[in-house]
């Protein structure tokens, strides 16, 4: 029996060893965007090509920002997939993603806290600087159905709060980046 398993992991790993490959050595890339960064968030991603012309990625993103008087508190996932025109990570693409948010955002005098899931659509372009590096600009709106709720920040500790819980479908930007990538 042990003979049988040797012998068909060998089988397995020269048939993959053997198997034609792409001349391109970039099947993924990881990134981070530079104008979420201007906002002082956090924006990570990675990239895997699964065919010629297409990608799934994942993205992270995260904003620890909250004072007295501005909240910007957030983190979100992105999952999606990019069609590329010419090839893989170069030139123009259309892509697809869901996405999960979890945020705190408001002002002095308006706090939302709150959950929202959505799909959304997003086109870019992708320029080679070099053989490892990229420059992406991307632009994308989704649709989300956000459950949250509004707080009076400035109501005192005797008292009585209102609070008003929404759950609506909101059309908003999902996606908007200029991403430095480095490709593996």
């Amino acid at each position: 029996m042990k003979r049988q398993t040797i012998m068909l992991f060998m089988l397995l790993f020269a048939a993959l060893w053997s198997a034609p490959r792409k001349a391109a050595a970039q099947i993924f890339a990881v990134r981070a965007n530079a104008l979420a960064a201007l906002t002082a968030t956090i924006d990570l991603g990675a990239e895997v090509s699964v065919a010629d012309k297409w990608t799934i990625e994942t993205s992270g993103y995260w904003n620890p920002i909250r004072t007295e008087n501005l909240s910007t508190r957030f983190h979100a996932v992105q999952l999606g997939g990019r069609y590329w025109f010419y090839e893989s990570f170069v030139g123009h693409f259309v892509g697809a993603h869901l996405s999960y948010v979890g945020y705190d955002l408001g002002s002095s005098t308006r706090r939302y806290d709150g959950r929202a899931f959505g799909i959304g659509l997003s086109y870019g372009y992708s320029w080679m600087l070099t053989t490892r590096w990229n420059v992406a600009m991307e632009a994308g709106i989704g649709l989300f159905r956000t459950r949250d709720t509004r707080r009076d920040p400035t109501v005192g500790e005797w008292d009585d709060e209102y609070l008003y819980h929404y759950r609506r479908w909101t059309l908003f930007p999902s996606r908007l980046g200029v991403s430095f990538s480095y490709l593996f």
